[in-house]
């Protein structure tokens, strides 16, 4: 069995660091209006939800037009829909 879990990353230029299982699958990412974040929807093993090992995993949100460096892997992009941005979300790995 399975399970999704919802995780928050901020639209700016830092890396963001989030604690997965190394199996976990990005499903989605979206940008909440509200909220003015991106949040990403990952599938997950349900059986081991609690006691598999985590790993960090470190991901970066790119604007249209950034230079993404060669080790980033792509994710998934979403649209401010009151502004003309696009974010792309990328899992920089090593």
């Amino acid at each position: 069995m399975k399970t999704i879990h919802k995780h928050r990353l901020e639209t700016g230029t830092e890396v963001q660091e989030i604690r997965l299982p190394e199996e976990g699958d990005v499903l989605r990412v979206d940008y909440i209006q509200q909220e003015r974040l991106i949040y990403m929807w990952v599938e997950v093993d349900a059986d081991t939800v609690i006691d598999t090992p985590k790993e960090v995993r470190r991901f970066k949100v790119f604007t249209t037009g950034s230079g993404i460096p060669d080790n980033a892997v792509y994710i998934g992009t979403t649209l401010d829909a009151l502004k003309p941005e696009a974010f792309h979300v990328y899992e920089l790995v090593d």
